[in-house]
């Protein structure tokens, strides 16, 4: 698995929207740390329109083809090019294994095998990649080019990063994550205090199966504070 943040990824995300703020409230956009500070002060405020300027561009790779697809639901801002089943030749492709046991793990590689036998078998019968294309498995492991905006990106990891996510894409969130926060400091901010499951950010769960990391709901919230007020006042 291997996620690469371009270099055309900007460093300084927090100083382009407050610059951009900047504009709008006539204010001096010379002086970066103002507009760094500008920049927070949107985003805590909850006004996201300024977050959708800075963008991400990425490459993903050494993910399912099941899990790149779940980043299709995500429309807000967002850009991809994928790997080709029309032009390349996947007879040997890699894929992901989700088995748990040694058994399990087994019969998903024979699985595999098959297709990939099967396809390589179609392919000497004349048959063109892009039709051959159709028994290739979702768990295979494809390569994509993403571009996403801060806005797009803050609402991917609200959801992405969730306990009840699928695993496979939880671990591409929590990658991502890791590479954004180590790209520069302003990434750093804002992974520390934004990239985060949806539940942290507004105190309660929303998820009709909750996993118990915070309180479900708000009747749920609101007895966490009333029962930690009587702790606190005993």
């Amino acid at each position: 698995m291997i996620t690469i943040i371009e270099k055309r990824t900007e460093k300084d995300p927090l100083a382009h929207i407050g610059e951009n703020a900047g504009v709008c409230w006539n204010s001096d956009i010379t002086d970066v740390e103002k507009n760094i500070k500008r920049g927070k002060s949107c985003i805590q405020s909850g006004h996201l329109r300024t977050a959708e300027y800075p963008t991400v561009e990425m490459i993903i790779e050494g993910y399912s083809a099941r899990c790149i697809r779940e980043l299709y639901t995500h429309i807000i801002g967002v850009t991809r090019l994928q790997d080709s089943t029309r032009y390349i030749n996947f007879e040997d492709f890699a894929y992901y294994n989700p088995g748990s046991t040694e058994e399990q793990k087994e019969q998903i590689a024979k699985t595999m095998g098959d297709i990939s036998e099967n396809y390589g078998k179609l392919l000497e019968l004349g048959m063109k990649k892009e039709d051959c294309a159709n028994i290739l498995p979702l768990g295979m492991h494809t390569k994509i080019v993403w571009k996403i905006n801060l806005r797009g990106l803050i609402h991917f990891m609200n959801m992405r990063l969730c306990n009840r996510a699928l695993k496979e894409i939880r671990t591409l969130a929590g990658e991502i994550k890791t590479k954004l926060s180590a790209y520069s400091e302003e990434w750093k901010w804002i992974c520390d205090n934004y990239f985060v499951p949806t539940c942290k950010s507004i105190g309660y769960c929303t998820e009709e199966k909750c996993c118990g990391l915070m309180p479900k709901g708000l009747d749920g919230l609101k007895e966490k504070i009333i029962e930690e007020y009587k702790q606190n006042n005993k």
